[in-house]
Order: structure tokens, then C-alpha cells, then sequence
């Protein structure tokens, strides 16, 4: 059975993602932050990401990895070293106090230039008794010594065309992996859209490892279009615009 959601609150997004099995090896395994969940994580995948459920615009993101005796904490820009665990865990449960916190497995990026990317896919319905459509597809390579790819957090904007000439990916059938990103995104928009059935749009950001292999990160309720806007080709955006100010219904 559906269940119908509200808000932002990614996990519970993550979990209505996971009943569709098509899409579970593009999922990177989640779960609420806890003292014993984080412990898991850490021990399990030796390199992990805590954000906030309901955040959004790349704020508050701790990157965490375990490097034989030490622990290595990225905050933006600033990287901190702990020696002890416990310390690197109480570090970020003071941080986390004010609102509730995802973990999430860290997926090893591919790079452009030696800086990490991922994609950003807009996804629409002109009413929600039709069809979702791929509107729109762009990559954004992160800035320097950054690892989330938010503009917000310097983070540039690449149109689909650009980045493919240079990025790192083992895979030579690039176009091939331009397609899987569209089906593996009509997919995610498919499913998490019975979950919200009066939702029209979703930003869709997927990241890819060298191997080619694809996962989603998160799922957009309210995605920021204007990334798409600065794109020297204006297709994408006036296509999305065209969809946006369709009626609901």
C-alpha cells in the first residue's frame, strides 16, 4: 500500500523509494542518526554522510571517514581529525541538536577536472493524471576544495554536453549512461510521485562512480531551477517554465 507523505523528510522518501526494487543497488543505504547507527555506518562503510532530513542548498553536511587509527571529519572547507570515536561522534551530536539528521553511505564520485560532480534532473507531469516527463538534465562540479556540488557552496553549473566531453568515467558509452540517468529519474519521479500525488516537479540528484554505476541522492520537492537558467542553451528551462505554469489538476 501507497503511503501518502508530506514535507521534505528524506528518509521517509528514501524508504517510499525502496519499495520499488528497480531501483534498490541505486540507492545508498540509509538510516536516521542515532549513537548506534552512526557506530554501523561508520564500521560498515568506512566513509559516510550526515545531513539533515529536511534540509536543503548543501547546508550542514559532514563528511565522515574512517582512516586506520583516525577519524576524518569535512565540513565545507575546514577537515578536522579525531583519534577517538567517541569524540568525532559527540563532535557531531552537539552539532545535530536542533534538527533531526540522516546517514547515508558516501558514494566515491566521479570527477571533472579533479572535482567531484553529480546530476541534477528535473522531472514534471502537466497534471498529476498524466505522464511524468524528463525536462531537463544539467551537472554541477563542485567547487574547489568542496565536496558538495551545491552553487551555493561554489559549485559550477555544466551544461550535459560539456561535462561529458571531460568527465572521469571508466564507461566509454557516455551517451548510453545520459540515458540510464533519464530512466533511472522518470523511475524515482514515478514512484515517489504516488507517495505525493498533487506534486508536478522533482529535482532529481544523482551522482555516479568512475565504474559508471548511478545513485540517487535525494529526491526535490521544491528544486531551485536556476542552474538551468544560466545554461547557454535555453531549451531545458523555457521546456520546464512551459510545464510549471500548466494548471494543476
Amino acid at each position: 500500500m501507497t503511503v501518502r507523505l508530506t514535507g521534505r523528510n528524506k528518509y521517509k522518501m528514501y524508504l517510499a523509494l525502496k519499495k520499488n526494487k528497480n531501483l534498490l543497488r541505486h540507492l545508498p543505504d540509509t538510516k536516521m542518526w542515532s549513537k548506534v547507527n552512526f557506530y554501523n555506518m561508520l564500521e560498515k562503510y568506512k566513509s559516510i554522510v550526515v545531513k539533515p532530513n529536511n534540509g536543503q542548498q548543501g547546508q550542514r553536511i559532514y563528511f565522515v571517514k574512517a582512516i586506520k587509527s583516525r577519524y576524518e571529519l569535512y565540513i565545507n572547507k575546514k577537515r578536522k581529525v579525531f583519534k577517538k570515536k567517541k569524540d568525532l561522534y559527540n563532535y557531531i551530536r552537539i552539532a545535530t541538536l536542533k534538527r533531526r539528521f540522516i546517514i547515508q553511505r558516501e558514494v566515491d564520485l566521479a570527477k571533472i577536472e579533479g572535482k567531484r560532480f553529480d546530476f541534477r534532473i528535473i522531472v514534471q507531469r502537466k497534471t498529476r493524471m498524466l505522464p511524468w516527463v524528463v525536462n531537463g538534465v544539467l551537472v554541477r562540479k563542485a567547487g574547489k576544495g568542496y565536496k558538495v556540488t551545491n552553487r551555493r557552496r561554489h559549485g559550477i553549473v555544466l551544461s550535459l554536453e560539456d561535462a561529458l566531453k571531460s568527465m572521469n568515467v571508466t564507461n566509454e558509452r557516455k551517451e548510453f549512461k545520459v540515458k540510464e540517468i533519464q530512466k533511472i529519474s522518470h523511475m524515482a519521479a514515478e514512484t515517489l510521485g504516488r507517495s505525493f500525488p498533487n506534486q508536478r516537479i522533482f529535482g532529481v540528484d544523482i551522482g555516479m562512480k568512475e565504474d559508471g554505476s548511478l545513485y540517487i541522492f535525494e529526491l526535490n520537492r521544491w528544486p531551485l531551477l536556476h542552474g538551468f537558467r544560466l545554461l547557454k542553451d535555453k531549451s531545458y528551462i523555457r521546456k520546464i517554465m512551459t510545464y510549471k505554469s500548466r494548471r494543476k489538476g
